[in-house]
């Protein structure tokens, strides 16, 4: 009977320490956030998400449910959610992300009083899709972590309104934006033949090919071709501070090349800091002249690479009736690990029937909306900043290396 017991306690002893791992891959952070509205949009410079702002006479809200519902109706704007949070000692060394199931409708993450990332701008909502961002880095393991989040809502509803709000260490939960499948695109095998490239093997941009795009003022930079550089067979489109100024540049081939349908690939090394952002992207000559993507065409974002969204993501979109109507799609997010780091490809295939996007050759979104029927040129650009606040956190100079861009067409 001795030995019966101390088998039962055993098990028993056992079964808890199973349950109490598996629980501790995850903890539910979706009940009482610290909230407040912020219509005069002072928060960041009121520094609402340092540690050491008081939040004491903030109103409490749970995730899962829009602010319209807890108090705030009328709230089209900013909203601010805070919260501390104790992350198990033993999470030391695994990787750590925070997931937020759909947030209405951006958003920007702060861990500890410093920003890690920003999900969603302009008509790009994140109300209908999750998101995630590794914090591992940033973990205080010996104390108390302040997470906290600036809610952008533009109309309706608002805030963190669906669920799961979690941190995690349980890799199933990030699975998402993967390959659609494991084999990898070969456009030769498809039909297709090269049709336009550029290796960027001379020693000075070829003009027959691409002429510098939007010379000036752009967002919190300015464009010029004092940003680009060719050398050891690489195109550099560089970001750097001079007299106070950011510069950046893009190139684009409108005029030169032109075309309708095709696959297009870039080989490419991603910019390493925040703030700017680099992108490979297709653009119709008469976007704004009407609102037919078919007839007037689509800005199709090939990948823009948002470090701030994560690190481990690049970010596709459809953009078109450019003006007061102005339609989107996306953000489509495809996850590769290890993005920042080495070349890597990014390509669409455009057809009359679909854009599919792959990245390394593995297809990981098929869109079959707003397509372009018209010619459209390419363009390659090194972004500046929104903000002069996210300008802050850019460490400069940075490039954006791109080794080839090439063309694919069928007959």
């Amino acid at each position: 009977m001795k030995i019966k017991l101390s088998l039962l306690l055993f098990i028993f002893t056992m079964t808890l320490s199973c349950v109490k791992n598996d629980s501790q891959k995850t903890i539910d952070i979706s009940k009482k956030w610290r909230f407040s509205a912020d219509e005069k949009n002072i928060g960041i410079s009121e520094k609402w998400y340092s540690v050491d702002f008081d939040d004491s006479q903030w109103t409490i809200l749970d995730a899962g449910k829009k602010w319209e519902d807890q108090g705030y109706p009328e709230l089209d704007s900013y909203g601010w959610y805070r919260k501390t949070v104790e992350i198990p000692a033993d999470w030391k060394g695994e990787d750590v992300w925070i997931k937020f199931a759909a947030v209405n409708d951006a958003y920007e993450l702060f861990v500890n009083g410093e920003k890690l990332s920003a999900f969603g701008e302009a008509n790009i909502t994140f109300a209908d899709k999750p998101s995630f961002t590794n914090i591992t880095d940033k973990i205080n393991y010996k104390g108390i972590n302040l997470i906290t989040v600036r809610v952008n809502d533009w109309g309706n509803s608002g805030g963190l309104w669906r669920l799961p709000v979690i941190i995690t260490t349980d890799k199933k939960e990030t699975d998402l934006f993967q390959p659609l499948s494991n084999k990898l695109f070969n456009p030769a095998n498809e039909g297709y033949k090269l049709f336009w490239e550029d290796n960027f093997n001379s020693d000075k941009l070829d003009s027959t090919k691409w002429k510098v795009r939007g010379v000036g003022p752009r967002g919190v930079g300015f464009v010029t071709p004092d940003a680009l550089e060719i050398k050891n067979g690489k195109l550099h489109i560089k970001a750097f501070m001079e007299n106070d100024s950011l510069k950046v540049s893009a190139i684009g081939t409108q005029g030169l090349f032109d075309t309708t349908y095709g696959y297009f690939e870039c080989r490419a090394q991603l910019p390493k800091t925040t703030g700017n952002w680099a992108a490979f992207w297709i653009q119709s000559p008469g976007i704004s002249t009407g609102e037919d993507p078919g007839k007037y065409g689509v800005e199709i974002d090939i990948f823009e690479y948002f470090k701030n969204q994560g690190g481990d993501f690049v970010s596709h979109n459809l953009h078109w009736a450019y003006g007061p109507n102005q339609k989107s799609t996306g953000a489509f997010l495809s996850k590769v690990d290890g993005i920042g780091e080495g070349f890597h490809t990014f390509a669409v295939e455009w057809t009359p029937e679909k854009y599919a996007f792959f990245v390394d050759g593995l297809k990981y979104h098929e869109i079959k909306e707003a397509i372009s029927h018209i010619d459209e040129y390419i363009i390659l650009s090194f972004e500046p900043a929104h903000s002069v606040e996210d300008l802050e956190l850019a460490i400069l100079p940075d490039t954006f290396i791109i080794d080839h861009v090439k063309v694919y067409k069928k007959k």
